[in-house]
């Protein structure tokens, strides 16, 4: 867990006047280690919230008094303060795989985490998608999601995504539904392989199993000279 640095706070906030600087590091919210960006908005919706920093390595505690809901004035530097969930998929149309060479690091992170899906319209797969994290997606109302379904054959699924684990992952896509959560789909159609048959099989399945979903949408496979 990296506790998340604050990059910036606002002048004249409560998060000012309680004396946060910009370079402090947020160690806790009433005293609970946050572990990303969504429990952290959590805690700070509260009236009074008591924040433990460093400050160049000293710890301090600071009391923002503000009405509850209300923005603290504070800007930190990660949505995630724990480790992102990587993906273990090895998708051939990945467009992590189109990137050509040299870019910032940050780019070629190939994440599965539904968090950033919530709140950035990341796509997932639900391969590493686990019951607690359902559990926490329903009680925090964190919706819409994104899901990556390209089909809705077991067999077919895994043979694409190159995970056994893509057999069962929709599984949980059929859970989120049951729960209320609103969910948009995405199916990335690759010529020879989840194109014709294989294409009508899947929406036929999504009509059946997954008529729930907000929206589906079917976008062709992109291929850059990167990874031809």
């Amino acid at each position: 867990m990296s506790a998340p640095v604050v990059v910036a706070v606002t002048a004249n906030s409560p998060a000012d006047r309680a004396g946060v600087q910009p370079g402090d590091r947020l160690l806790t919210i009433n005293d609970r280690v946050p572990r990303d960006v969504i429990e952290y908005q959590l805690l700070v919706d509260e009236p009074l919230v008591t924040l433990t920093l460093d400050t160049g390595g000293l710890q301090r505690e600071v009391v923002v008094d503000k009405p509850a809901g209300s923005p603290m004035g504070v800007e930190v530097d990660s949505a995630l303060f724990d480790r992102v969930r990587t993906c273990d998929n090895h998708c051939e149309f990945c467009f992590i795989y189109q990137l050509p060479p040299g870019l910032r690091r940050s780019l070629y992170v190939k994440d599965d985490d539904y968090r950033l899906s919530f709140l950035y319209g990341n796509f997932t797969t639900l391969t590493r998608f686990t019951e607690a994290d359902l559990e926490r997606v329903v009680s925090e109302g964190l919706g819409p999601l994104y899901v990556s379904i390209h089909a809705t054959d077991p067999g077919k699924r895994t043979e694409m995504l190159r995970n056994r684990r893509g057999a069962t992952g929709l599984r949980w896509l059929r859970a989120l539904l049951d729960h209320g959560v609103e969910v948009h789909g995405q199916v990335v159609v690759c010529p020879g392989l989840n194109d014709g048959a294989w294409l009508e099989d899947t929406l036929a399945g999504v009509a059946d199993r997954f008529c729930d979903l907000a929206s589906l949408c079917v976008v062709p496979l992109g291929v850059s000279r990167y990874n031809a």
